[in-house]
């Protein structure tokens, strides 16, 4: 967020949607002077007074670098743009940093369990109350009514819609801290592979992984999704991520050079293999150039279909999988064999029910690639590791 000596928080109301056609009649602005917040609001008390209030608020905000918003990159900032035009007024709004509450904050819509993303539903969300019961669209109205009668009251509702927007935005600032959890610094000293109870009842371990969050929570939050775990307040958390304890593959990239062995499942480079009797090997394709290996393993997700490596794949190099990473061939193979299954007796709802399930697996794992990589003491021990493989757990966890 930077300084908020250097911020703006702002917001307008105006007689339509339509810049085209309507009017702007109030800016509310909000400012840090004095170690306290100021809010200024400029009135058109006639439509007359509206390139007044465009050239005062432009003047108020000069020499400010960021200009805060909720959904004012869609319909404020834009309007306010027009407006300033028709009067060949210059806009220093436009050339400031722009930061979108709405837009920042929208996409953990679902990870908030938030029925929408209005500002009022986030205040809400926040334990806030306003004593404004009104809309922005239900206060054109009163205004059209104040520029008649000029009662005070109608102003002080007109004032009041205003002021609660800015301080909801002021309030609706600490939900920031959810985006930025991906900033959290990993405890190394407290972390641990610890064993653990599954459901089933099955002894089994679990990476606990402590986190100081860069800003304080303004609600606690839990998340969890494919095996993880995460539960914050203020500013720590803990991830829980489960240990997979086997045995998983390691893919050789250029499998055109590998040979396979079946009896011994597993690849060799061609310059071994010449020395296997060709009865006992076969040209390694990517589904089956691997070789094994058992031991402690934590999960990584990583992007499907994507054209360059993902970060995390040189990070916690080297990466062990299931099965093959590209599982393309293995997935057009199954949709062969689909037909030859449902004419083994299968009725046609049974059919489509696989369809159906084999289309959304299919939908995934091109999202998503599940990956592995070695639990060993190096990493538990690196602090800059650790707070990668947080990063990376919970930008995975606020995506789902």
């Amino acid at each position: 967020m930077g300084d908020l000596t250097e911020a703006v928080f702002f917001d307008i109301e105006t007689t339509g949607l339509s810049h085209k056609s309507a009017f702007l009649y109030l800016i509310g602005a909000a400012f840090v002077e004095d170690g306290r917040f100021v809010l200024c609001q400029y009135l058109a008390e006639d439509l007359s007074e509206e390139e007044a209030v465009l050239r005062a608020f432009s003047e108020r905000i000069r020499g400010k670098k960021r200009l805060i918003h909720f959904n004012g990159s869609t319909f404020d900032l834009p309007f306010l743009q027009a407006r300033c035009r028709k009067y060949g007024l210059p806009c220093p709004a436009s050339e400031m940093e722009q930061i979108d509450l709405y837009r920042r904050i929208s996409p953990l819509k679902n990870v908030l369990r938030l029925s929408n993303c209005r500002l009022k539903t986030l205040e809400e969300f926040l334990g806030c109350r306003r004593e404004d019961p009104f809309t922005g669209g239900e206060l054109i109205e009163l205004y059209q009514a104040y520029r008649r009668e000029r009662d005070e009251r109608l102003l002080k509702v007109l004032l009041l819609h205003n002021a609660e927007d800015i301080l909801g935005m002021l309030s609706v600032l600490s939900m920031l801290a959810y985006p930025a959890l991906c900033q959290a610094e990993a405890v190394p000293e407290k972390t641990e592979l610890s064993p653990c109870t599954d459901y089933a009842g099955r002894e089994q371990k679990e990476l606990l992984l402590p986190v100081r969050l860069s800003l304080a929570l303004p609600r606690p939050l839990s998340l969890h999704a494919d095996g993880i775990f995460f539960s914050g307040h203020e500013k720590t958390g803990l991830i829980k991520v489960p240990v997979f304890c086997g045995e998983l593959k390691y893919f050789y990239p250029d499998y055109k050079n590998y040979s396979y062995l079946p009896q011994e499942d597993m690849a060799i480079h061609k310059s071994v293999a010449v020395y296997v009797d060709k009865s006992h090997r076969v040209p390694a394709r990517p589904e089956t150039c691997y070789t094994r290996k058992t031991g402690e393993f934590l999960p990584l997700f990583l992007p499907g279909g994507a054209k360059e490596p993902a970060l995390e794949e040189s990070l916690f190099s080297p990466l062990f999988f299931r099965q093959a990473p590209d599982s393309r061939a293995s997935r057009q193979m199954k949709a062969r064999q689909a037909p030859k299954q449902a004419a083994a007796g299968q009725t046609p709802k049974q059919t489509a029910d696989r369809q159906i399930s084999r289309h959304t697996a299919d939908r995934q794992s091109a999202v998503i690639r599940e990956g592995f990589f070695e639990a060993g003491s190096d990493f538990l021990n690196d602090a800059s590791l650790l707070s990668a493989y947080a990063d990376h757990l919970l930008s995975h966890l606020l995506k789902v």
